[in-house]
């Protein structure tokens, strides 16, 4: 399986993944918007044993309970998302998060779906004929 690589805006903060995500999602719920300063983020997964920070470490804080965002102390850079508990009988301790954005290689991470679209942005148009979801 290959390994592909990402990282903060800075390069204090490196990760590997194993093979390409298995999953891709547009975000627009408000915390996400919040948290990174966009209208939405992309956001990838693998599975929590094929994800491995290689370089520095991520900060964490959880503002919302359950919910666990990393980021690099030094630049801001959001990469990571999880939850504690089970969302609609998915377990996420499964998974690891990442925004895709932050891969050397973005395109890996093609997007399936837009979520939380009930918090979307009046001025965002959404023209790429992925389904929409109004909540996840």
């Amino acid at each position: 399986m290959k390994n592909f690589e990402g990282g903060c805006y800075c390069g204090a903060i490196r990760y590997q993944i194993s093979g390409v995500p298995v999953w891709s999602a547009h975000c627009h719920c408000r915390s996400c918007q919040m948290a990174l300063g966009g209208a939405f983020v992309t956001w990838a997964k693998v599975a929590a044993e094929d994800f491995t920070v290689i370089k520095g470490e991520v900060r964490q804080i959880e503002k919302t309970p359950g919910i666990i965002r990393g980021f690099c102390k030094d630049c801001g850079t959001t990469l990571t998302y999880a939850a504690e508990s089970e969302v609609e009988g998915q377990d996420w301790s499964a998974d690891a998060w990442f925004a895709a954005a932050t891969l050397d290689d973005p395109s890996i991470a093609e997007p399936k779906t837009h979520v939380f679209v009930s918090h979307q942005q009046p001025w965002v148009k959404l023209a790429d004929d992925l389904p929409i979801f109004q909540e996840f």
